[in-house]
C-alpha cells in the first residue's frame, strides 16, 4: 500500500522552513518523526509531528553528509521529548 496523504503541523512546517532560510547555496537536511496512519477506505497517511534539523558534518558541493553521532543522539532525543499529538 503507498503513501497517500502527509499532514505535517505549523511548527514542524515553520522549523523546515526556518532551516532552510539558513543558506542560499548549500543543501540542508534533518529528520522528520511521525507515525503511518492506515484508514477503513484504504487511505495511507504520515502524520508528521517532529523535526530535527541536521548540521552537515563536511562541506563538499557534491554531497551532504552529517555526523553518526548527532544523527543517533536527535533520535534518541525525539524518542524522549516529542509528544505524539495526532492532528
Amino acid at each position: 500500500m503507498s503513501l497517500t496523504e502527509v499532514r505535517i503541523g505549523e511548527e514542524v512546517w515553520l522549523t523546515c522552513l526556518s532551516h532552510a532560510l539558513t543558506t542560499e547555496t548549500e543543501e540542508v537536511m534533518g529528520l522528520l518523526f511521525g507515525d503511518i496512519k492506515h484508514s477503513s477506505k484504504g487511505r495511507v497517511t504520515a502524520l508528521i509531528w517532529g523535526a530535527s534539523p541536521q548540521m552537515r558534518c563536511e562541506r563538499k558541493k557534491d554531497r551532504v553528509e552529517v555526523n553518526p553521532e548527532l544523527l543517533a543522539a536527535a533520535t534518541a532525543q525525539a524518542e524522549i521529548s516529542f509528544p505524539r499529538s495526532h492532528f
